[in-house]
């Protein structure tokens, strides 16, 4: 290659094979999560026929809204998925036919999804439910056309976003819309003065702070720390961005909490807080803060000289050591704390023969005994609490020797997934706790997913600038 020359960055073609993946994998989503509990109950093919063709209409109050959207946006993103793994790439009237072609298979998947459910008791079949997922597949569609190559193009800039601060930026707008839709949910909204009257009859309307927490201080401190983790992981990508100073990231992470408190007075079953302000500021300060001393290695690509690069880099290496792995035994024994409290444990064998039947029990069936606001909840607890185990993991594997590190690497893995089994089975211990199968899951979700997140955007030199001895030769000479 000519001096002078730099050869373009290669551009990714379109992956309509990965699409197909996921979209494999939502429709078994789709299907495993419509017959939930999995309770299935023998019925003549006749008597079904006849009870499905007096499905009814139901009316649908401020309970029941929620439901009927939740149904409806369980089918956009499989039609969205689907449109793009068979059309994209396409012309126009194939396009077109394979778009009525998604409509038409799912609307015979919503057909027989309700069809299926009547051997499935306690599901509930309803016209409702075909025609919010009817109209939730249109709408997929009609997404795919407006914004499927723009999805694509920004799917592709992952796998060529390699600077830290590109990979933490896209990160963030994720995270960011994850946190306004759970923050959103059930989706019942109202703009009805009345309701909202009613809401702040209900104690939904909290102005004091720190009023509606429980009485119980560790539970108080369970939702606190919630609150708190919830606005951490936004902040810290935040700061990561090139010019963006500390108190920027935290005003605007302070901001998108402020702006998530005025949207939940709309929506009904949602309580607004003042309290959620102050969680929402130390969750973004500690973010900032967390940002600000694991980017403390980028400071080294403003060094005024090599030599100076590389001295920081070696007090940085030698601080990294092993700090942060007696702040991940803190957290873990913070976490302890928090899922064995009020440690009443009972050890009767009876008892715990009892107890183990949990590891039996079908995935995510407790979540359907309860409303989709509860599990998304509980989802969003489990694996935000287990996330900072594998980020401090990560932290402290970055700093090991490169000839230790595949060790450290394993066992950090192997921590992030026995340490949600050791929490769940002390849960077994406790008649108050509930262990389940899904909560161990989603645990070692988060701490993986904690642990993969900071190793790829930890600001660092590259691999092979770290660590080296510089002489004073080539430093001179790099001068």
């Amino acid at each position: 290659m000519r001096q002078g020359l730099v050869r373009p960055a290669p551009v990714l073609r379109s992956r309509p094979a990965h699409l197909a993946w996921v979209g494999m994998v939502y429709l078994a989503f789709v299907i495993y999560g419509s017959l939930v509990p999995l309770d299935f109950k023998p019925m003549p093919m006749a008597d079904a026929v006849a009870v499905f063709r007096q499905t009814p209409f139901l009316q649908l109050g401020i309970g029941s809204r929620a439901d009927w959207v939740a149904n409806l946006l369980l089918f956009i993103p499989l039609t969205f998925f689907w449109s793009g793994a068979l059309g994209h790439g396409r012309g126009l009237p194939a396009r077109i036919v394979l778009s009525v072609f998604v409509v038409a298979v799912a609307v015979m998947l919503c057909i027989g999804i309700e069809f299926t459910q009547l051997f499935f008791p306690p599901r509930t079949v309803s016209q409702n439910d075909m025609l919010a997922e009817t109209l939730g597949g249109l709408l997929g569609v009609a997404a795919w056309w407006a914004a499927g190559p723009r999805w694509v193009r920004w799917y592709q800039g992952w796998h060529q976003a390699r600077a830290p601060s590109e990979f933490s930026q896209r990160l963030a707008g994720i995270y960011l819309l994850a946190v306004f839709a759970y923050g959103v949910l059930p989706l019942d909204l109202t703009l009805s003065g009345v309701e909202i009257f009613h809401k702040w009859r209900e104690g939904k309307l909290n102005l004091l702070p720190f009023a509606g927490l429980p009485a119980d201080p560790a539970y108080a401190l369970y939702e606190l720390a919630t609150d708190v983790l919830l606005w951490l992981p936004l902040a810290f990508l935040w700061r990561l961005q090139p010019g963006r100073n500390s108190l920027k990231a935290w005003k605007m992470t302070f901001g998108a909490a402020c702006l998530l408190e005025g949207l939940q007075l709309f929506v009904y079953s949602r309580s607004s807080d003042v309290t959620d302000l102050f969680t929402g500021a130390v969750g973004a300060a500690l973010g900032v803060w967390l940002a600000v001393r694991s980017g403390s290695a980028g400071q080294m690509q403003r060094a005024s000289s090599a030599q100076d690069a590389t001295q920081s880099l070696r007090r940085i290496h030698d601080a990294f050591s092993w700090w942060p792995l007696a702040w991940a035994f803190a957290w873990l024994g913070a976490l302890i704390v928090v899922f064995w409290y009020p440690f009443d444990f009972y050890t009767d064998s009876a008892y715990l023969r009892e107890r183990l039947t949990f590891l039996s029990r079908v995935p995510f069936v407790a979540y359907y005994y309860g409303t989709e606001f509860r599990a998304i909840t509980e989802v969003f607890h489990k694996t935000l609490f287990f996330a900072p185990l594998g980020a401090l993991l990560a932290w402290f594997v970055a700093g090991t020797p490169w000839l230790w590190r595949i060790y450290a690497a394993f066992a950090a893995y192997m921590l992030l997934i026995g340490a949600p089994m050791l929490v769940e089975f002390g849960q077994m211990l406790l008649p108050d706790k509930h262990p389940d199968t899904t909560d161990w899951v989603l645990e070692c979700l988060g701490g993986i997913l904690g642990y993969i997140v900071f190793k790829r955007i930890r600001v660092a030199l590259p691999q092979r600038q770290r660590l080296r001895p510089i002489s004073p030769r080539s430093s001179a000479a790099r001068r």
